[in-house]
C-alpha cells in the first residue's frame, strides 16, 4: 500500500486548513494511465471514501485510494518536493 511521509502529511494538512476544509475530511487519490503509459494522479479532500477505495491512516492523515491507482502506487512513497515553482507532491519507489 502507498506510504505517506510526514512531510507529505504535513503539507496535506496545511492545504486542508488553508482551504477551510474540515479536519474530518480525508484525502482521496484518483486517476489512471495516460496515453503513453504515465500514471496521472489527482488529489481531492472528501468526507468519506468510495466503497471500493483502499483506506489507510498514516501520520494522522486519512487516505482513500481509488482502485485505479491503488496497484500502481502500492510500491510507492508519497513525498513533497520544493523548488523554485513551489511545492509539489512526488511519488517514488519504496526504499529509495
Amino acid at each position: 500500500m502507498l506510504e505517506l511521509t510526514e512531510s507529505a502529511a504535513a503539507a496535506l494538512d496545511s492545504i486542508r486548513r488553508n482551504e477551510g476544509i474540515p479536519e474530518s475530511h480525508g484525502t482521496r487519490l484518483t486517476g489512471g494511465l495516460r496515453p503513453g503509459g504515465d500514471l496521472e494522479v489527482r488529489l481531492e479532500f472528501v468526507e468519506s471514501p468510495e466503497e471500493a477505495d483502499q483506506v489507510t491512516e498514516q501520520s494522522g492523515t486519512e487516505m482513500y485510494i481509488d482502485p485505479e491507482v491503488a496497484e500502481p502506487l502500492s510500491a510507492a512513497v508519497m513525498d513533497v518536493s520544493r523548488g523554485d515553482e513551489g511545492m509539489s507532491f512526488v511519488f517514488r519507489p519504496k526504499g529509495i
